[in-house]
Order: structure tokens, then sequence, then C-alpha cells
């Protein structure tokens, strides 16, 4: 039975959370942000996807209206997903991370594969070299002695390219004060969690055996096309889709190319 949600809040454990469109919430799109951002990055995909699915976007712990709490590490931000899933009563779900909320994805698929329809991992890390961490050890360090300042500036020249800046100013912007808003502490611990998530998440992307979907910027320099194959390779059912002149905030980027994609995938594994 098809119905229309449209629900927010507050959760006891302290995470806020979206939930709407036109569909089933027993098995929802559940769609993860990437660090220093929130739920509404996802705001140009919602057109796209509210109409046919019921979508759930929350706030990862320390960012947007959730609390911050203490990370040990990315099993942190696991554990809040969890919390999330169990106070709204969901078993399955479609998941879908991007950047930081891939590697969120990567270690809730490897721990619980069973509950995933579908696993959507879009411009993400997985199984990195030491060389492909040593930019991300120097931004962690860069936030921690200098601030967010410095590293919003470096992330607007890393996701975007000259020419969108000039055409799209107003989505740069919002994405730049979006990043200046965080507090500092949560952001740093959260960033350290990301950097070192690999131990923890280690070959999980092995356990799924469930419909995935991998998306890359052709000219995003840290979630690479390299990485994205990486990906594929290692999950049993796997789209790969490396998306032309496009950066790490793909979604926000080039929202018809992705959302086509998207929702391509979606419905035909619903």
């Amino acid at each position: 039975m098809r119905e229309d949600i449209d629900q927010s809040g507050l959760s006891p454990e302290g995470t806020w959370y979206d939930l709407r469109g036109s569909g089933s919430p027993e098995a929802p799109v559940v769609m993860i942000h990437g660090v220093g951002l929130d739920h509404t990055m996802w705001e140009p995909q919602m057109p796209a996807l509210e109409e046919a699915f019921c979508v759930l976007r929350y706030d990862m712990l320390g960012h947007g209206r959730s609390e911050a709490r203490p990370v040990k590490d990315i099993t942190t931000f696991v554990r809040q997903l969890e919390d999330l899933l169990s106070y709204l009563d969901i078993t399955k779900m479609h998941l879908v991370g991007l950047s930081m909320g891939g590697v969120i994805s990567q270690a809730f698929a490897g721990s619980a594969p069973s509950r995933l329809k579908t696993l959507v991992l879009m411009n993400t890390v997985y199984r990195r070299t030491e060389e492909e961490l040593i930019g991300m050890r120097h931004r962690l360090q860069l936030t921690r002695e200098e601030g967010l300042a410095p590293i919003a500036q470096a992330a607007m020249d890393r996701w975007f390219d000259a020419p969108f800046k000039a055409q799209f100013p107003d989505r740069v912007e919002a994405i730049r004060r979006k990043l200046l808003a965080n507090d500092l502490k949560a952001y740093a611990d959260a960033y350290a969690a990301l950097v070192e998530a690999d131990a923890i998440v280690q070959d999980a992307l092995k356990q799924v055996r469930c419909p995935a979907l991998v998306l890359a910027g052709e000219n995003d320099p840290g979630s690479t096309p390299a990485i994205a194959r990486r990906m594929a390779d290692d999950l049993d059912h796997a789209e790969l889709a490396i998306l032309p002149g496009l950066h790490h905030l793909a979604s926000w980027e080039a929202p018809e190319t992705v959302n086509g994609i998207l929702y391509g995938f979606l419905k035909a594994n619903h």
C-alpha cells in the first residue's frame, strides 16, 4: 500500500531526521550525507525521488541539527544509523551514502548485509593506499591547526571547477557556508573517523550480495575512479558509473545526471 509521508524530528538518541515521500516506509531509501554537510545536501535529489519512494535523510552526529557525541571511530556513526533505524522500526532499506556517508554505509553493509535491498556508494573511498590518504591526513591537520576557513576554501576548489563557479555561484556559496557553520571539534572528530575508517571497514563490500551502484566523478581527486572500480570489484552485483567532467559533489554539481542514474537503479531494484 502506498501512502504519503512527511515526518521529521529529533530521535531519543539526538538524531535529526526527515522522512518523506510516497511509498511504503517499510523499506525506505536511506541517504547519508558527507562530512561537514547535513541532510539538506540531498535537496537536489528529492524532487526525483520523493514522488516514487519513501526517503529517510538524517544529520550525522555533530552535524546540522543532530546532537554531538564523543566519537570513537567510524563505528560511532554506524551505531547512530542503527539506533535511528531501530527507533523508526526500519529493518530493510535501500542505502545511499556519499563521501563519508558512503564509508558509513560500507561499514553498516559489512555488519548487516541482509538488511540491504540495494546499496549506492557515491563519490566515496574504500581500501585506500597510504598515497591516497596523504591529502586527507594533511587536511585533517590543517583543520586542527587553522580551523574551518582554509578547509572550506580548499573544498570549493576540489569540488567545483571554474566554469561551474561562474555559472552557479549561489550553489557554491551555499556549500561553503554550510562547511563554515560546523562546530570545529565535531567536524575534526568526524573527519578523523573518516581518515582512519579503512582499518575497521576493511573489505566489507565482499559481504554484500544485493544489487549495488557505484558512482564517481571523472575529475574527483580524492574519491577517484580507480577507487570506485575497487569498490565495484569487491561487490557481487555492481553497476559502475564514472561521470564525465564531474568532481566530488556530483549530486550538487549535476543533479539531473545523478538523479537519472539513481532513480533508474532504485526503480529497477525496488
